[in-house]
């Protein structure tokens, strides 16, 4: 009797992560076309810079993705809501409104083209909702470290910069066709799994708050997946500010409210790397007093030409010049992948095994 009231919450949490990530997703699909039109007819365009070419493509399709992702969650709290007569969890409404407050500053960003400070500090503002109603617990296992109470100062301090570092860094990797949405459906697919899976290993049931994790991750899975359907190689839009801001809100959400600070740290190592190329790239242009290049060059051929390996995306067209725009990405996306699905693996099966690491 006790297994089948167990199966049955396990169905009532899974039926909304499937929902929020179907309706994401069907929405994404269905409004994306009228967007790129609309936004052709409104002359917003970017610049393909990694085609020969250089072909315009319109850009700020991110906005659907924005839309479909509250869309998703909105979708389900008003089922969760009419249907079973529950209060709205706090922890959900605060990633609702720090993901669309992400998505106005990359509006502005899009439209007044902040200056970079500026860029990094702003996301700072998208984490005052989650800091406000003290999303997630102040007790982290950090690997490697161990387990560490932060008190107060987890609400204060470490989701602010969580969500700042997650936002930045999601705006910093990407500028290349289909990057930013693959990395944005590894990674959140990665969460979802990670959800559905943990009770298989632990015999628990899954938690409100990763079940709030988890619907934030589908919606923004659901969301990405249809989005890459139009931005994969070649591009036939570009999510702008609009789109990569509100992703990396969404992941910081997904991450902070089911308290998967592990896996954040161990996803995240490239986005990490990325950051500190940049810095270094800087460092060397100021005592080379050279001008910064933001995008790599493409040759005739296609393959790519980088003036060194200053970001995650400029290492393999650095070490080689077979490199093509379309190949790069597969790759990078590859190797996110086993990296943030390894990541789910160990930590699931570690964790039961005792691992002093995690």
């Amino acid at each position: 009797m006790e297994s089948k009231s167990h199966q049955a919450s396990e169905v009532d949490n899974v039926i909304p992560i499937l929902i929020a990530m179907f309706a994401a997703f069907v929405v994404t699909v269905i409004f994306m076309p009228r967007a790129i039109k609309m936004l052709r007819d409104a002359g917003r365009f970017g610049i393909d810079v990694h085609k020969p070419e250089k072909t315009e493509v319109p850009k700020g399709g991110g906005f659907v993705v924005l839309f479909a992702v509250v869309f998703g969650l909105l979708l389900v709290i008003g089922i969760t809501t009419f249907q079973d007569q529950a209060e709205v969890r706090e922890g959900l409404l605060a990633a609702l409104v720090s993901i669309l407050i992400a998505g106005f500053i990359g509006i502005f960003d899009d439209t007044f083209n902040f200056k970079n400070r500026t860029k990094i500090i702003l996301p700072l503002i998208a984490s005052i909702p989650m800091v406000a109603v003290s999303v997630g617990t102040p007790t982290m296992s950090i690997p490697f470290i161990g387990t560490i109470n932060f008190g107060p100062f987890y609400a204060l301090l470490i989701v602010p910069l969580m969500m700042t570092f997650i936002v930045d860094s999601t705006n910093m990797y990407g500028g290349m066709n289909g990057l930013e949405a693959g990395l944005s459906g590894i990674n959140s697919s990665a969460v979802v799994l990670y959800v559905l899976l943990s009770p298989y290993v632990d015999g628990h049931i899954i938690s409100t708050a990763q079940t709030d994790a988890g619907m934030v991750a589908a919606a923004l899975f659901g969301a990405s997946m249809g989005f890459l359907m139009f931005n994969r190689y070649p591009a036939k839009v570009l999510p702008g500010d609009v789109g990569r801001l509100p992703i990396g809100a969404a992941m910081a959400s997904a991450l902070i409210l089911g308290n998967m600070d592990r896996l954040a740290i161990i996803m995240y190592v490239p986005f990490l790397l990325n950051f500190l190329l940049y810095i270094v790239y800087r460092i060397y242009l100021k005592r080379k007093g050279l001008d910064y290049v933001k995008f790599a060059s493409p040759r005739d051929d296609g393959t790519l030409e980088v003036v060194g390996p200053f970001t995650i995306y400029w290492i393999l067209p650095y070490l080689s010049k077979k490199v093509t725009e379309k190949r790069n990405v597969l790759i990078l996306l590859l190797l996110q992948a086993l990296l943030a699905y390894g990541a789910v693996a160990f930590l699931l099966i570690a964790y039961p095994l005792g691992s002093g690491m995690i």
